[in-house]
């Protein structure tokens, strides 16, 4: 089935604002993790951000569930794709969150290289 006429548009701009929210978790937690002029900045955890594209995920999935027990078939489907694609976003925003403590792991390391938890990086 497909979605009732003129219901289509209110559909496309409610994905769009989804898609926006989790573009902006997004650079939000690219630029807490890369962005600073400060050589010893310790970058913060993406966790919250990753909490926050989860609370997109489980509202875009029980709106195309609901959509889907309505008939909506196009909503449904809609929904879908917001959700896979916040399901990237959170993987991606992960290994980012990684990949930038390690590597602040192995300049803080550098810096004191007597220090006990710096074993493995020497």
């Amino acid at each position: 089935m497909t979605d009732p006429p003129g219901r289509g548009c209110a559909g496309c701009v409610v994905v769009a604002a989804q898609l926006v929210l989790v573009a902006m978790l997004f650079v939000g937690a690219w630029a807490e993790e890369y962005f600073s002029w400060d050589p010893q900045y310790v970058p913060g955890s993406v966790g919250p951000y990753i909490v926050k594209m989860g609370v997109v995920a489980v509202v875009a999935a029980v709106a195309g569930v609901v959509a889907g027990v309505r008939g909506a078939g196009a909503a449904a489907y809609r929904q879908a794709v917001v959700v896979v694609i916040t399901l990237i976003a959170m993987a991606v925003t992960n290994a980012m969150g990684e990949s930038a403590h390690k590597e602040s792991h192995r300049r803080e390391c550098y810096s004191t290289p007597a220090a006990p938890e710096c074993a493995d990086v020497r």
